[in-house]
């Protein structure tokens, strides 16, 4: 008969620390390689109103009505994102756009690695199983990640899943975190919505736990009640409620803003959030089920998700945790068994290796992401994608003149001209109403009386893609290039006296001999 193999106490405390640093090296490995794709330039278009709706509120407070465009807004200002816009004001300037992308990338990070940890106590999740999940759902989401809002919701959502997570393995007090949590929330992004939902589904769903203790239900009831009770203190108070509800069933928004449309599956990107919904069902069967919590956070992030493909984000970082949970079993129940002695490293070992590749990722992601961080590696970004150059030509040769340019430069141009109501629309489109978002479309989609227009708004300059159908529409109409700038492929364009009549001749690209912005 074969003497049982005893471990010394002292061995096996040391094989146990091994075992966690191993984990700790992966999750690290995995935390600092997602620095690669999380930390991004400034590049979605709403930052720059924002930025400078950020600027205007530490002088002026929250404004009661839209403070940037020439058009007449059809409702109120609601300044519900006030406090992000505060903070990303003070980050841009205490260390300029680096400093903005850095912290918002660090915190897109921060949320999948809490994510992670949003495990069951009794759970044996190994690390790399973690850092598999964390870097799936880190490619997923980020497309929607960057220098924005949403990126806080993704990390409140985050600790809303640790906190459930913990009190179903009957620590209440962690439910006392999440009052305060929805108060800041509230006031940085509507996505705290999505977590109020799945506190009132894990409230509806949980019966006892997997210890087989029951969680305290009205513990949880009563700091739902709180945390909404809490999202009441924001500028709009209850009328947040309504507003949300308005932006989310606006169908002019789905018309017109890409991220609000319903998934684009030929998109390479959405395209691994689909393999990351298969492999989710594929590791639920292959490991006994999914827990209904888990089920249904992942069942309802998904259907949001086929609503609008902003919503990845959400379905990401639920996914999470439980592609760690579910993959691990799976593996536990199919593929161990099967495996050889030689395939396992001795904790030592396995810790050692780990912790390496951490710090060699780390490196390699420091010589990476450092030159892209230069102010003049940022400048060059801002310049390719935005029209810095022929936003300086209108500002010094027509100064307080109204521009026409295309809403996804609008929020740049904003930023630009803060204080003298020269721009037609930008992003924030829900304030302006249909009417407006119409007439702006009559111009972009040259509909039918679109030059009436320009006319009736007194629009005789703008700022459009060289390529773009305004571009062509406008010169036929005797509008005039100013200027060409390289870097972004913009024009300034000025229409012509009235008794310069039609232009005879079609626009030759590229420009022969442009002057420079």
């Amino acid at each position: 008969m074969r003497r049982p193999h005893v471990i010394p106490v002292d061995a096996a405390a040391r094989e146990h620390r091994d075992a966690r640093l191993a984990r700790s090296g992966w999750i690290a490995g995995a935390a600092v390689l997602l620095l690669l794709v999380c930390v991004q330039p400034l590049r979605d278009t709403d930052v720059w109103w924002h930025l400078a709706l950020g600027r205007y509120i530490t002088v002026h407070g929250i404004p009661a009505h839209e403070p940037f465009s020439f058009l007449p807004a059809a409702y109120p200002w609601v300044g519900q994102q006030w406090l992000y816009e505060v903070v990303l004001a003070g980050l841009i300037g205490a260390g300029g756009p680096a400093l903005a992308s850095v912290v918002m990338g660090t915190a897109a990070v921060l949320a999948i690695v809490i994510a992670a940890f949003a495990l069951p106590r009794d759970a044996r999740v190994p690390g790399a199983w973690m850092a598999v999940a964390m870097v799936l759902s880190g490619l997923v989401m980020a497309q929607v990640l960057g220098v924005r809002g949403q990126v806080l919701s993704v990390l409140g959502l985050a600790l809303v899943l640790l906190v459930v997570r913990r009190w179903r393995d009957g620590r209440n007090g962690f439910l006392w975190l999440l009052p305060p949590l929805f108060l800041v929330w509230a006031n940085v992004h509507a996505g705290f919505i999505a977590g109020l939902m799945l506190l009132a589904a894990t409230l509806l769903i949980v019966g006892r736990g997997a210890s087989g203790a029951a969680p305290s239900r009205r513990h949880l009831g009563l700091a739902l009640l709180a945390s909404v009770a809490a999202t009441l203190v924001n500028p709009a108070g209850p009328g947040i409620y309504p507003y949300i509800l308005e932006t989310f069933t606006n169908p002019t928004l789905t018309q017109t803003i890409v991220e609000w449309a319903s998934p684009d599956f030929h998109n390479v990107w959405l395209r691994l959030f689909e393999g990351e919904v298969i492999l989710l069902v594929v590791l639920w069967v292959a490991s006994g089920g999914p827990d209904a919590v888990d089920a249904a956070f992942a069942g309802g992030t998904l259907v949001a998700t086929l609503f609008a493909q902003r919503n990845v984000s959400l379905f990401a970082v639920v996914a999470i945790p439980q592609v760690a949970l579910y993959g691990a079993r799976a593996w536990r129940m199919h593929v161990a068994p099967r495996m050889s002695g030689r395939w396992r490293f001795a904790p030592r070992r396995a810790a050692v290796l780990t912790l390496t590749a951490a710090g060699a990722v780390a490196l390699a992601v420091a010589v990476t992401l450092g030159p892209e961080l230069t102010p003049t590696a940022e400048a060059d970004s801002v310049a390719s994608r935005y029209p810095v150059a022929p936003a300086s030509y209108v500002a010094a040769h027509y100064a307080g003149q109204r521009l026409y340019s295309i809403d996804t430069w609008g929020g740049y141009l904003v930023y630009r001209f803060p204080d003298q109501r020269v721009v037609f629309l930008y992003d924030e489109t829900a304030v302006f109403g249909n009417a407006a978002l119409q007439r702006y479309l009559d111009i972009h989609l040259l509909r039918k009386g679109w030059p009436q227009v320009l006319k009736s708004e007194q629009i005789e300059h703008a700022i459009v893609p060289l390529q773009s159908q305004e571009t062509s529409a406008l010169h036929e109409l005797g509008w005039t290039i100013d200027c060409y700038d390289a870097a972004s492929g913009s024009v300034v364009m000025s229409a012509a006296p009235a008794s310069a009549g039609i232009a005879q001749t079609a626009l030759e690209i590229p420009l022969a001999d442009p002057t420079p912005c």
